[in-house]
Formats: structure tokens, C-alpha cells, sequence
């Protein structure tokens, strides 16, 4: 019996990580090896169909073979070899999508003579980091305003920031058959395949507003709450993902008019002691 297995320190990396850890190989027998390779591999893949077409495009985002091991006996018993690695700091983060994906994977090969190499792959878990704080403005912004049919919606900013709820205020004119407003926030994919580019939004949550005969011709509010992380926009190579605000007004028997907002997604604000600790010290005069 010849297996290994894959362990690392962590269960999930962000971008820039270390990546530290063991292959364990187990045997009844003393064998000779050649060596041990691990090979961390990472892809963007996109695809959609163009009729009976499958058309698909795949970005390489790591490919690297790492020797921990440059040969010789393992012994009966269960062996470790450690491994040390970084990751990139710019990759994007672990993604499955409408049109794509992004997977990073780490494969550990025991390379024998006249023999089949004992192998094990596991996937590796990489999240998005800690985001950029984006400064509140100066002086007090303008309301984001958009208007369509009998729908005017306004939001007085564009930020999503963390632990704080999304306000969002509309008006519907007097119109018949008008159930209501739906509020959504989606999570768009916009993805490049050989060329082409393709769009996608998947809901992650949504709030219905019945519409009252009083409720005709006045402003209404309503504040989404939400944890936005989950919304996890990047910027890949070939997949982008952005959060979008999408008001909908619900009529019967017709189109649904809506408005969408593009939004952004702010991190934390750092306090006066962390931004002193993180500032690279220069005492050249």
C-alpha cells in the first residue's frame, strides 16, 4: 500500500498568503522514490453556447512545480514532507459563475519506477482579501437619482459599507394594475470568452413593497441590510463581478420597468494607530 495525503495549516488563503503544510506518505513498504513534486495550479475558465458551439477560454493563474523531495527511500510507516509556497498577491478569489469559474488546486506526485506515481489533489480555498476603504466625500453628495415610466428611485450614495444598511427611496405614479416594488441586489458576472463578452446577475436577496392606493405620487424608504462580503466583487483577467442595485416595479399583465445602480463596496476604515503601523518609515533626510 503506497497513499498520500495533502494537509495544510490553513483551510482558506487570501491573496499573498503563505501556503505551509505536509504531503504524508503512508506505506507497508520501504520504497525508492525519485522525487516528490507538488504542483499548484490555479485557472480562469469561461464558456458559453453559441448554438450547437461550445465556445471556452481558460487564463492560467499559477502554475508552478515545487519539489519537496528530491528522491530516495521512504521507510514502512507514514512519512511527512513539508512545503512552503506564496501566493501571488493580485490573484482573484475562488469563483463559480454563470459563465465561469476560477479554482486553484494543489497536487502532490511521488514519482517511482516501474510503477504507477502515487498521487492526491486537493482544492485549495482562496477568498478575497481585506478591501480598500473608500473615504467618504468632502462635502454632503448629491442623491443617485434614475427615473423610468411611473418609477423614480433615488439612493443618496453608491457605497456599500461594512455593518451599515443600503437606504433606498422611490416614487410610483398613479398607475392601474401595479402590485408593488421589488428591490434586489445582484451580483453581475461579466465574462470574456475568446473575444466576446457576456453578462450575467444572480439575486442575493430581494424585498417586496406592496403599493397601496395611498401610496401613489410620495416617497417611500426602505433600508436593505445585508452582509455585502457575500457579494465578493474582483476584477480577473477574463471574469469581473460587481454588485448592482435593481428596483423593479411590479405591474400585471405587462413589462416590469426597472432601474439598476452599479455600487461599490467599501472596507473598514483604519484607525489613526493602524494606518501609523502600516506606513513604511522612511528616515532618509
Amino acid at each position: 500500500m503506497r497513499e498520500i495525503t495533502i494537509h495544510t495549516e490553513k483551510e482558506t488563503f487570501v491573496p499573498g498568503d503563505e501556503v505551509r503544510g505536509h504531503v504524508l506518505v503512508s506505506t507497508d513498504n520501504n520504497f525508492t522514490c525519485n522525487r516528490i513534486i507538488l504542483k499548484v495550479r490555479g485557472k480562469e475558465y469561461t464558456h458559453y453556447q453559441a448554438g450547437k458551439v461550445h465556445v471556452s477560454d481558460t487564463h492560467e493563474l499559477l502554475h508552478e512545480d515545487i519539489i519537496i523531495c528530491e528522491g530516495g527511500d521512504v521507510y514502512s510507516g507514514n512519512t511527512p514532507f513539508e512545503f512552503e509556497f506564496s501566493l501571488p498577491t493580485d490573484i482573484p478569489p475562488v469563483h463559480v459563475g454563470f459563465h465561469g469559474a476560477i479554482d486553484y488546486t494543489i497536487e502532490a506526485v511521488v514519482e517511482v519506477d516501474r510503477a504507477l506515481d502515487p498521487k492526491s489533489k486537493i482544492e485549495l480555498v482562496i477568498k478575497s482579501g481585506p478591501r480598500l476603504y473608500i473615504p467618504e466625500p468632502i462635502s454632503e453628495p448629491e442623491p443617485i437619482g434614475k427615473q423610468v415610466e411611473h418609477l423614480q428611485v433615488e439612493i443618496p450614495t453608491d457605497i456599500l459599507r461594512p455593518n451599515k444598511g443600503l437606504q433606498v427611496r422611490f416614487l410610483v405614479k398613479e398607475r392601474s394594475r401595479i402590485k408593488g416594488v421589488r428591490i434586489d441586489i445582484l451580483r453581475r458576472e461579466d465574462i470574456v470568452c475568446k473575444g466576446n463578452k457576456l453578462d450575467s446577475k444572480i439575486v442575493i436577496s430581494e424585498r417586496h413593497r406592496p403599493i397601496a392606493f395611498n401610496d401613489f405620487d410620495r416617497w417611500i424608504e426602505e433600508t436593505i441590510l445585508l452582509n455585502w462580503s457575500s457579494l465578493n466583487p474582483f476584477k480577473g483577467k477574463l471574469i469581473k463581478t460587481s454588485p448592482v442595485l435593481k428596483v423593479v416595479m411590479e405591474v400585471g399583465l405587462a413589462l416590469d420597468p426597472f432601474v439598476e445602480f452599479p455600487l461599490r463596496l467599501s472596507g473598514e476604515e483604519k484607525s489613526h494607530d493602524e494606518l501609523f503601523d502600516s506606513r513604511d518609515l522612511d528616515l532618509r533626510w
